[in-house]
């Protein structure tokens, strides 16, 4: 059941690909096929971007106002920028310093990073792929099947949700560290009953609603 949700979810996020880039004269927004995007520091793009085959590389105090998206390929957003939503399916997304994110964040198959100073709106979410922010503010919840979560610093205002194993060998051991003083407002819930799921809270990171599913390391 879990893999044929995520088999859906991946259909819908391709299906929503294609019908932006063919709505692409009304919107503004950037397209791309077997070819990488680029946006250059200070440039300002009102629409998305959306490639296929390719990456999105947008420079630093640069503007993207609407979605950025890729099929295979990565994304990364230069220090001081503003952008939509990012979201990938086989590749990583690598956010900078004092970045602004105004929606949410996701890959299938790739990690999701930022750097001190960055505030992301929304949700975080990957399939398979480590979750790692350096003193970084987060308004929505982090969700993983496969992937690590390290915060260092900052604070989470919501859940960090564990999913069910996905994947032929994945290990049942994953790790949930929050170290630096970081804060998780909400809770840390394990869903998978057969999943080993270790949380390390070290140098003041803190967790202040429940641990459900984990075994705390002390």
């Amino acid at each position: 059941m879990v893999m044929t949700t995520a088999k859906n979810t991946l259909t819908k996020f391709l299906v929503t690909l294609v019908l932006v880039t063919l709505a692409v004269a009304s919107t503004g927004c950037k397209t791309g096929v077997n070819r990488s995007l680029r946006v250059s520091d200070g440039e300002t793009v009102d629409g998305g971007m959306n490639t296929v085959n390719g990456s999105v590389r947008i420079g630093r105090d640069a503007t993207v106002g609407g979605t950025s998206r890729s099929v295979n390929g990565s994304i990364s957003v230069g220090e001081g920028s503003k952008v939509g939503s990012l979201s990938t399916v086989n590749g990583s997304i690598d956010i900078d310093e004092s970045v602004t994110v105004d929606g949410d964040l996701g890959s299938v198959n790739g990690s999701v990073e930022s750097g001190r100073g960055s505030k992301i709106d929304g949700d975080v979410s990957t399939v398979n792929g480590r979750l790692q922010f350096d003193d970084t503010e987060i308004r929505g919840r982090l969700t993983t099947h496969n992937g690590s979560v390290t915060l260092r610093g900052g604070r989470l205002r919501k859940d960090i949700i564990i999913e069910g194993r996905q994947g032929i060998g994945r290990s049942r051991k994953l790790a949930i560290k929050i170290l630096d003083g970081a804060i998780v407002e909400g809770n840390i819930i394990v869903e998978d009953e057969d999943r080993d799921v270790t949380v390390y809270l070290e140098n003041g990171g803190e967790v202040q609603g429940e641990i459900r599913g984990a075994e705390v390391a002390s």
